[in-house]
């Protein structure tokens, strides 16, 4: 069934075509990733779907009763709105459509007219998962970070809070069609790890667009890229479609030339029957027949390729610095009685590649302040000293020290010449008529580009880097990713693209839940260590088991759970058999469900109302339980995991 259809859909800004005769059909069960680079047409794309604009020319088609669903990245809820008061806000078409199923069944449903609006009306209320919103809302304030505030204002959250919560306004209501625009903003890794299995289990259809690549392919099963105004489709997710593009680039271009050669060899011989036919006017009819031929093979034959995209590629030069980079001791930051983190001892040494990562709010930017000198440590005996010939570079896409009344061209001729300010500029992606725009003009994706390239004329032997992916597209980060894999200076890091982290760390530094963790291995080694790490209280710092058992507290797991191994295995066994318990539950209470729907279709006087609401409540509750039970299960599971990949670790502080 289609939802929406896209059908030669024209789209023009001024004189510049966006969208060219494009297509697109949205159907249940679809996961789209929509790619293609900044400005290509891909926002425009989903306010068509979602039909706050109007093409100009062809038609966008949604089915009667399908809704479409769009996030906001800067929504606009009431001023005096709690967390609850949006969560309930969420579920408004869904209570109405209840409302209504409910007082149509008690009207009774052997009135045909009646019936008619019940049967569409049901059928996109169980759609949406409308008997299982409750569960569906509790889940999601979980996973996004909003359990336990429901009675906090939205106007006391911050600008990612309050772009989190219309993602899980979105989610909550569960749109047949979920359009969703660069939502891995402000997630962090926890976060955009559930939303991507969220994802993959959604029943309508999901277009998403995101600078992650990581999450895209594991989300999403299609690919669609906007491209010179064209849609280039495929049923593989981003990383294999583009394999396939370029296998399929060089299969077009083995194909033109054996058709230019083609051509050629007909050509010639037309040529050759055309004069023979000077000579003999027997063979006229043949010659005509001939140059027939070739017109036709020529009309086969596939157009010359399209003009390459400009790529780039560039690089951060560094002078060698001394072998201690930094020395940082005594590093503490607290905001009122909430500590981040406190008794950081930290220390770099040259061309170690470090990775900063944790929950958002855990304090990393707060830490790269304090080794930048932006911000003091709260612990008086702080203090951060940089190594001999270190010059740090610090990625500010505030552009703190550009003129924002100058336009590019002008702030590069301050530091270069003409040529090489329009070299630069072309070499960051900004065309001829962009390089005169105002600083203050750019957007978050012209303005990362900027500050990469003030990095790069910086010179700088340690590069200090705050989420450096945010608002670039793939190219660029693919660019980016090369550029500091060549670097031969140190790097500090934070980033929630996981490719990139894989591809980066040597080293992980996690600040989390208080605590700082320095893990001395790549991204791999950090994954298998960390069940083994979990944090304890705040302020524990980095205090062995022999000091904690001297404070009273005596020897520790290293993941925090007292269980031994054999008690974890046999909790984890309970577990499966409880989720198979409640498994099994659900099965029987959806097919409880479906047969009294089966039942209401053909005998509608059969069924009572409350026979149905019964069941639906019954549903809801077999899935909340087993929601529980797989939540109880999974973290049994990750403890087990940990105590595996590392079997002594666990039993010697217990020797």
């Amino acid at each position: 069934m289609v939802l929406v259809g896209v059908q030669d859909v024209h789209k023009w800004y001024g004189g510049q075509t966006v969208l060219d005769g494009v297509h697109l059909e949205l159907t249940p069960g679809d996961r789209t990733a929509l790619i293609g680079r900044n400005g290509s047409g891909k926002s425009t794309l989903l306010r068509l779907i979602h039909r706050v604009e109007a093409p100009d020319a062809g038609s966008v088609f949604v089915r009667a009763g399908v809704q479409v669903g769009m996030l906001e990245q800067d929504p606009d809820f009431p001023p005096d709105a709690t967390i609850d008061a949006v969560a309930d806000a969420a579920f408004t078409e869904l209570d109405a459509a209840q409302l209504e199923l409910e007082t149509l069944e008690r009207a009774g449903l052997d009135d045909s007219d009646r019936y008619a609006r019940w049967e569409p009306l049901h059928e996109a209320f169980e759609r949406r998962g409308g008997y299982a919103r409750r569960a569906r809302r509790d889940a999601v304030l979980h996973a996004l970070g909003f359990a336990g505030r429901g009675a906090q204002r939205v106007a006391g959250l911050s600008g990612g809070e309050t772009t989190r919560l219309a993602l899980a306004r979105l989610l909550m209501a569960q749109p047949d069609v979920a359009l969703l625009d660069e939502p891995t903003n402000h997630l962090d890794l926890a976060m955009r790890a559930w939303l991507e299995g969220f994802l993959g289990r959604y029943p309508g259809a999901v277009v998403v667009v995101s600078h992650d690549r990581a999450f895209l392919d594991g989300a999403c099963t299609r690919t669609v890229e906007v491209r010179r105004g064209a849609l280039r489709q495929a049923d593989v997710p981003p990383s294999r479609y583009r394999e396939a593009e370029r296998e399929r680039e060089l299969l077009e271009a083995k194909t033109r030339e054996n058709q230019r050669k083609e051509h050629e060899r007909l050509s010639a011989a037309a040529a050759q029957m055309k004069q023979w036919a000077g000579q003999n006017a027997k063979l006229h009819r043949r010659a005509k027949a001939m140059e027939g031929r070739v017109e036709r093979f020529a009309q086969t034959m596939l157009d010359g390729p399209a003009p390459l995209d400009r790529t780039t590629r560039f690089a951060f030069p560094a002078a060698e610095s001394g072998e201690v980079v930094l020395d940082a001791r005594h590093l503490r930051a607290a905001f009122g009685e909430r500590v981040l983190f406190d008794g950081v001892h930290l220390g770099l040494r040259r061309g170690e590649r470090v990775v900063l990562v944790g929950p958002n709010g855990a304090g990393k930017t707060t830490l790269l302040r304090i080794l930048t000198g932006e911000r003091p440590s709260d612990d008086p005996r702080g203090a951060v000293r940089w190594g001999a010939r270190v010059r740090v570079g610090y990625y500010d896409q505030a552009l703190a020290r550009f003129d924002p009344e100058a336009t590019l061209l002008e702030t590069l001729l301050r530091l270069v010449g003409e040529r090489a300010a329009h070299d630069l500029l072309g070499r960051f992606m900004f065309p001829f008529e962009a390089q005169y725009k105002r600083v203050a003009d750019l957007s978050g994706g012209e303005r990362a580009r900027l500050a990469l390239l003030d990095l790069t004329m910086l010179e700088a032997n340690v590069l200090v880097l705050d989420e450096p992916t945010n608002h670039l597209d793939l190219e660029m980060i693919e660019a980016l990713e090369d550029a500091l894999d060549a670097y031969q200076g140190t790097l500090v890091v934070v980033s929630h693209d996981r490719r990139l982290l894989t591809r980066l760390a040597q080293r992980v530094w996690e600040v989390d839940d208080g605590r700082f963790e320095d893990y001395a291995g790549d991204w791999s080694y950090y994954q298998r260590q960390r069940p083994l790490r979990r944090p304890g209280p705040a302020g524990d710092g980095d205090a062995s088991g022999s000091e904690r058992a001297a404070t009273g507290g005596g020897p520790r797991r290293p993941d925090g759970d007292e269980r031994s191994t054999w008690q974890l295995e046999r909790a984890a066994e309970r577990l499966e058999a409880e989720v198979e318990r409640s498994s099994a539950a659900l099965e029987q209470a959806e097919a409880d469900l479906a047969r009294l729907n089966d039942v209401a279709a053909e005998r509608p006087d059969a069924v009572d109302a409350s026979e149905l609401a019964a069941a639906g409540e019954a549903y809801t509750a077999a899935e909340a339980a087993l929601l529980t039970a797989m939540s109880a299960w999974s973290d049994v599971d990750t403890l087990l995991q940990g105590r595996r990949a590392a079997p002594d670790a666990a039993e010697r502080l217990l020797e």
